[in-house]
């Protein structure tokens, strides 16, 4: 009898310690079948948005492709495969955790959820990028695609973002005159958006984001 995945969001480790898993996987290919790329899927906490987000890591990363067969096997999306699947490099933020209390330490926080991000990205796939920790998060989110456009030509990123609001939404409750600074008008957040849509026209082709509210 299989384990109880209690708590556990990591799709690969879900799999190759023997845990049960429900599959979901048939909504990949639904989810590729769409015209829009750019996908948010908003629930309330605890349905499982995190660990589907950790399918999509899994199932489109290039890194992934020897292990295709253990991982997906088993599933819909493994006897069913899509003509996307391992063809992206996976670009993963996760907003969560970020401190609220100032505007300062939002700024900060988001930056730091960034370049942390980044830095992974750019470990595993062997990308020569420096990044400048005097820039802020949305230039070094640009100066990235530039790299990666120059480096990785003809090859595409897939930007997975879980918990896009959960600091806008303690911004919202607690801190209102910040979250109208950095979120609405022309604010840090909104212009780091700004720029990941400009990427869409270059190295992005497809981004999942995952939340609890449309802000």
């Amino acid at each position: 009898m299989k384990k109880l995945p209690n708590g556990i969001s990591n799709y690969e480790e879900l799999i190759e310690d023997g845990y049960l898993y429900v599959d979901k996987t048939m909504y990949i290919e639904k989810m590729e079948n769409l015209s829009d790329k750019k996908i948010m899927f908003l629930r309330p906490r605890k349905f499982g948005k995190t660990l589907f987000t950790s399918v999509l890591e899994n199932y489109y990363d290039v890194r992934k492709v020897d292990k295709f067969e253990k991982l997906f096997g088993e599933t819909y999306i493994g006897k069913n495969p899509t003509p996307n699947k391992n063809r992206y490099h996976i670009l993963k933020f996760n907003f969560s955790g970020i401190d609220t209390e100032t505007e300062e330490t939002t700024i900060k926080g988001f930056k730091s959820k960034t370049t942390a991000s980044i830095r992974y990205f750019v470990n595993i796939y062997g990308l020569d990028f420096y990044i400048n920790e005097q820039e802020d998060a949305e230039s070094i989110l640009n100066n990235l695609f530039i790299a990666f456009g120059a480096q990785k030509q003809g090859e595409k990123i897939y930007v997975l973002i879980d918990e896009y609001d959960h600091f806008a939404n303690e911004l919202l409750g607690f801190h209102t005159e910040h979250f109208r600074e950095l979120v609405s008008k022309n604010g840090k957040v909104r212009k780091w958006y700004e720029i990941l849509k400009q990427g869409t026209e270059t190295v992005v082709d497809r981004i999942f984001i995952t939340g609890v509210a449309p802000i």
